[in-house]
């Protein structure tokens, strides 16, 4: 498998999402915290939380906007979650609509005896979508296992 080295630097989209009160809840419960905060009207959301708003809560996209993932599937293929990280502008609250523009900031490989590994970074910059406010941005590696 060649590595898609013309993805750097590619604009991958918009994603509109509505922050909704049940998949907070949900999430938080999934990652333990049991706190009540998160089952307040207009509460923050789980500081991971970012991650999974193309997933839960979309409005009329049906899901994330992203990698070929089709492209980057086959046999003696395995692909991983990498790293994420998250820079706050502001904490993102139930009922909020945010945009969100996802950017690949770097694609790289590094070689090994058994398997090589390719290495997608993306950044996704979510925006207020009434003031255009930046909230958060959520950087996300993406590896591919390749065995050789």
């Amino acid at each position: 498998m060649t590595l898609l080295t013309e993805l750097k630097g590619q604009d991958l989209g918009e994603t509109r999402v509505t922050i909704e009160a049940g998949p907070v809840r949900v999430f938080a419960e999934a990652v333990t915290d049991t706190g009540t905060s998160y089952r307040q009207p207009g509460a923050t959301v789980p500081p991971t939380f970012p991650f999974v708003f193309p997933f839960w809560g979309s409005t009329g996209q049906g899901g994330a906007v992203g990698l070929p993932i089709d492209r980057l599937r086959g046999p003696g293929r395995m692909i991983l979650h990498g790293e994420q990280a998250f820079t706050y502008h502001r904490d993102p609250r139930v009922g909020d609509t945010l945009v969100g523009r996802q950017t690949v900031l770097d694609v790289y490989e590094k070689p090994g005896d058994r398997a090589d590994m390719h290495f997608y970074v993306t950044r996704t910059s979510w925006a207020d979508a009434s003031s255009g406010d930046p909230v958060v941005d959520v950087d996300f590696t993406l590896i591919v296992r390749i065995t050789k």
